[in-house]
């Protein structure tokens, strides 16, 4: 899938308003070029025009960004798995450490758990709206 695949939609409502499509470099998705500064945008180089560049962005392959886990809160509904294979599994995000995530065991969430079980997982993402229960 490419980033054209991907944001479809956001790239459609930037254009069909008039606008320009820029990507924030800080939360790597596209806003509209009126709403960031330059050197806030992905397509910010020196000497080569905005237009080639998102252009070649919006052909590139479609990559996940990484997640900062140190800024995610607590509770926050999050996808887990032990192994490539496995299917995943909704949780709520407990904490980072040493490169770990952890989740609340069975589930559940920092509320609701009797005692404060933590379980470490080997894969781990962000759950979408989607996929939040």
């Amino acid at each position: 899938m490419t980033n054209r695949e991907k944001y479809a939609e956001q790239i459609l409502d930037i254009v069909c308003n008039g606008g320009s499509v820029a990507v924030d470099l800080e939360k790597q998705k596209p806003v509209d070029c009126t709403e960031i500064r330059c050197r806030e945008c992905k397509f910010e180089m020196s000497g080569i025009p905005c237009g080639s560049l998102r252009k070649q962005w919006c052909n590139e392959e479609y990559t996940e960004p990484p997640i900062d886990w140190s800024k995610v809160p607590v509770d926050t509904p999050i996808l887990v798995k032990d192994s490539h294979d496995d299917e995943w599994l909704h949780r709520h995000f407990a904490k980072f450490e040493d490169g770990v995530v952890y989740a609340w065991d069975d589930g559940k969430t920092s509320w609701s758990l009797l005692s404060l079980g933590k379980v470490d997982w080997k894969y781990a993402k962000l759950a979408e709206e989607s996929e939040q229960r």
